[in-house]
């Protein structure tokens, strides 16, 4: 096989380990947590938040093995941890051993999917890369659209342990041997006369870069693990709401594969300040969905939908454009650990600002609120690249 064909193996590979990993577990959280809060005391958003926290901390050292060790070994050790912390939370009864696997596979989302994903296929795919990260990333869209039914269905049938168990060995008998696929080296930058810019992360466009999409992935996820929740409490069944959930993951899948010509167009400065726009649009939507019916999920389902897929691409063209190439793979596991430990909050902070009746209109509100918050950090990026 010729180099390129390996090359795209791996992009295939590597979509293939990311759909599920995250499939699995980061987007059938929204159906395990509200299911597992019965056995620990009513509310499981903290088990949520150890995850999330885990796999922005785990970003840190994730990026920094990428420039040191064989990628392929940090994919596969992902795998295996994804699998066995999902296994053991199945498997838990008391609330520690529960946060502490859910930490486990937090870990293991971190080390098989997007910052190594991102980093080999940036370093094996320079001529192609948009083409290749749409795959990649559109392979997490997929996941979100199609896992979650998934989800649902086996905790009817089997409860929120059994179908947990099964999601780990899931990922173990699919994941590890899709992992002899991806390409092998080291994924960042490795030569000693390179290192990571300091300047980078004092640099006012960085900053701004950072903060913008640290806003946007708290308002991702706090819609991303309430939205199925959100809209049973407004009316729909559980099939309607986890339907509308699938849909708003999927319509992004064509819209990520649209967004790298457009943004090549526009820049990516410009059509991240329309991203956040969107989002807040959609967000705001989702608190409409019962009293405007049909109309408010349509909104959310295609504003929400388009614009959540969106940051991870455009936000990796804007940081790239800012910290320049060589400074590119480590800043964006700085990156990358920022905004996921911010966005690991969303769990509980929706816990907190939920109603009296257990509504989630004020905690909706603010996640558009913070969306809106991120267009003129975006403005006021003014390095060349963005342009």
């Amino acid at each position: 096989m010729s180099r390129t064909g390996r090359h795209w193996l791996s992009v295939a590979a590597l979509s293939i380990i990311a759909f599920l990993a995250q499939g699995v577990t980061l987007f059938s959280l929204g159906l395990v947590m509200p299911a597992m809060a019965r056995d620990f005391g009513g509310h499981a958003g903290w088990a949520g938040t150890a995850l999330l926290t885990a796999m922005s901390l785990a970003s840190l050292p994730v990026g920094w093995a990428l420039t040191r060790m064989d990628a392929r070994w940090i994919v596969a050790a992902g795998v295996l941890l994804s699998a066995a912390g999902w296994a053991g939370a199945a498997a838990s009864h008391y609330r520690l051993a529960l946060l502490c696997a859910m930490a486990i596979a937090g870990v293991g989302v971190a080390a098989a999917t997007i910052v190594p994903g991102i980093a080999i296929i940036t370093r094996d795919m320079a001529a192609r890369r948009g083409t290749a990260l749409a795959i990649f990333l559109g392979a997490t869209i997929v996941a979100g659209a199609a896992l979650p039914p998934a989800s649902a269905w086996a905790i009817d049938l089997w409860g929120w342990r059994g179908a947990m168990a099964r999601g780990a060995g899931l990922m173990l008998a699919l994941g590890l041997p899709l992992v002899l696929l991806v390409t092998r080296g080291p994924a960042g930058v490795t030569e000693g006369s390179v290192r990571p810019s300091r300047v980078a992360l004092a640099q006012r466009d960085f900053l701004l870069v950072a903060g913008a999409m640290t806003l946007l992935q708290l308002a991702i996820n706090g819609i991303l693990f309430a939205s199925v929740d959100a809209l049973m409490h407004q009316g729909l069944g559980q099939g309607r709401a986890v339907a509308a959930y699938s849909l708003a993951n999927l319509v992004g899948l064509p819209a990520l594969l649209m967004a790298g010509l457009v943004t090549d167009r526009v820049g990516a400065r410009q059509a991240m300040v329309a991203i956040s726009l969107m989002l807040a649009a959609g967000s705001a939507a989702l608190a409409s969905a019962g009293p405007m019916g049909l109309a408010g999920l349509a909104a959310f389902v295609l504003l929400w939908g388009v614009a959540s897929a969106l940051p991870g691409q455009a936000g990796s063209m804007l940081l790239a454009d800012v910290v320049g190439p060589a400074a590119f793979p480590r800043m964006l596991g700085v990156v990358t650990a920022s905004i996921a430990l911010i966005g690991a909050l969303a769990p509980v902070l929706t816990d907190a600002l939920r109603g009296a009746d257990g509504g989630y209109t004020l905690a909706i509100l603010v996640y558009a609120a913070l969306a809106v918050l991120a267009a003129p950090l975006v403005a006021m990026v003014r390095h060349r690249g963005s342009d």
